[in-house]
């Protein structure tokens, strides 16, 4: 390997671009960039892997905050996604409290009808974050919430300042060796060519401009029988009012979809997640006016969830919305491209035309962490609401089979830790049991009768009950401030 070459100068095109320049120092990393081809979002929020990424790249969070507008993230606030519990925080504070194995604090808030957030996360109500000099304050969340655009020109300085090279040009078509099918060149507008191209890695969004020209025929795995949305509406508004920032992303559960509110430091970025099946574009645009105000414009996206089955052809990998996409609920988008980018590196090393069963293994991890997070974005829609066409739809939604083989286990007894697999130390999979946990009892899909069995089988509740006495008491004496007033002004 000599030179990589990334088509695509989008959040996962640039992701790729500085993972691969740290872990291969001696290649040349090549990025292919147009400025004709915009940047979809007017915010974006990340996962917990956006620290691994940070810390593996060695970015400096204090300046990443400043330089992207980025506020603190500390989980997902769900709003009328359920009639039982209309508010529930997604926010991983609390790990686990094993005793003999059995986690047992779970199954305590499960029986007593806690939600877990209200206990170690209850100041988030209040758009207050934990207090800490300004070397360690960013380091409270691993989370955060970004301005698209000053994300995108942060990424590519700090690509540049690591020796990346980047090309301006739209791709037309590519060149293969008659023999081995490997892109040899990719050719340009302007009569140019990108020559001698080891390895390619297409980021180039929903256009697939390398993987749609060399793949034989289309193999996209459609999620559309699961999930029901497949347009958005976004939108940005100004800061609140009262000038506070919320340290979390809200989620209200609409008529035909749910609409996201991603703050900045300056702004909040919006959108209306909708399925076209029970809502026109000028009906969610007129549902949008009714909370926003009529001079908001929105803009209309239409997509489709699911992803491509192969992601690796010949020399060519894909990435981002090139190879997959699911509707930003859980904000898979970064973190699935920071995995990807991982999984792409380990193919490189030893990667050659007779290379079979690294590339068959790589299908199988991406199937099992597409799976991973369709089980987490369907469980969102198991829902008791039957208010509106699209949530009456749901009761009888086809259940992806993964997840619904969670439900049956779930009926027996309580989430476990092994539930959901993992299939690498680091994780390969976006969500663990705990993501789910959260998930799962604030849309009512808990067994209550079984958290009183374990508990007592396991005579542990008078331990739990002890460790949440203490939780609440050391949370009462930790030190926040508003979220609003750790940034530079």
């Amino acid at each position: 390997m000599k030179k990589i070459v990334v088509c695509g100068s989008g959040t996962a095109g640039l992701i790729t671009a500085i993972y691969l320049r740290n872990v291969f120092p001696k290649f040349d990393i090549v990025v292919v960039s147009s400025e004709k081809i915009g940047i979809i979002g007017v915010g974006e929020g990340s996962t917990e892997h956006w620290r691994q990424f940070c810390e593996q790249s060695g970015m400096n969070k204090l300046e990443m905050v400043n330089r992207c507008d980025a506020t603190h993230k500390y989980g997902i606030y769900y709003e009328n996604w359920t009639k039982h519990t209309p508010r529930y925080f997604h926010s991983i504070s609390l790990e686990p409290i094993a005793i003999n194995g059995y986690y047992g604090n779970y199954s305590y808030a499960l029986e007593n009808s806690m939600l877990l957030t209200n206990v170690t996360s209850h100041h988030l109500h209040d758009n207050m974050v934990v207090d800490g000099s300004i070397e360690e304050i960013h380091n409270h969340t691993n989370q955060f919430h970004f301005d698209t655009f000053k994300l995108n020109n942060y990424l590519t300085d700090i690509a540049s300042s690591r020796g990346v090279m980047f090309i301006e040009g739209e791709i037309l078509s590519v060149s293969q060796n008659t023999e081995t099918g490997w892109v040899e060149s990719i050719n340009l507008n302007d009569n140019r060519t990108i020559t001698d191209t080891d390895f390619i890695v297409d980021a180039t969004g929903f256009s697939r401009a390398i993987m749609g020209k060399v793949l034989p025929d289309d193999e996209f795995i459609s999620y559309r029988k699961y999930l029901p949305c497949d347009r958005s509406a976004v939108f940005p508004t100004p800061r609140q009012e009262d000038g506070q920032i919320r340290p979390y992303t809200r989620a209200r559960a609409m008529p035909s979809g749910w609409m996201f509110e991603i703050p900045t430091q300056s702004r909040r970025g919006n959108g209306y997640i909708y399925s076209s099946d029970f809502c026109s574009d000028e009906q969610a645009v007129k549902e949008i006016k009714e909370i926003h105000g009529e001079d908001i414009e929105p803009r209309i996206i239409k997509w489709k969830s699911g992803y491509y089955k192969t992601q690796v052809f010949k020399n060519v990998a894909c990435t981002g919305l090139a190879s997959s996409f699911i509707e930003p609920l859980e904000a898979t988008s970064i973190s699935t491209s920071i995995i990807q980018a991982r999984m792409i590196s380990s193919l490189i090393p030893t990667f050659n035309p007779d290379s079979v069963a690294m590339v068959k293994q790589y299908d199988k991890r991406f199937k099992a962490l597409m799976d991973n997070a369709l089980s987490m974005i369907a469980l969102h829609y198991i829902s008791d609401r039957t208010d509106s066409e699209m949530w009456a739809s749901q009761q009888s939604a086809e259940i992806p089979e993964p997840l619904a083989e969670l439900l049956e286990l779930w009926k027996e007894r309580t989430p476990h830790h092994f539930d959901i697999p993992k299939f690498h130390e680091g994780g390969y999979e976006l969500f663990s049991s705990a993501h789910f946990w959260h998930v799962a009892q604030g849309q009512g899909v808990l067994n209550r009768e079984a958290a009183t069995a374990e508990l007592n089988a396991y005579c542990s509740r008078i331990e739990m009950q002890k460790s949440f006495s203490d939780l609440a008491a050391s949370r009462m004496t930790v030190k926040v401030v508003p979220h609003a007033s750790i940034f530079k002004k």
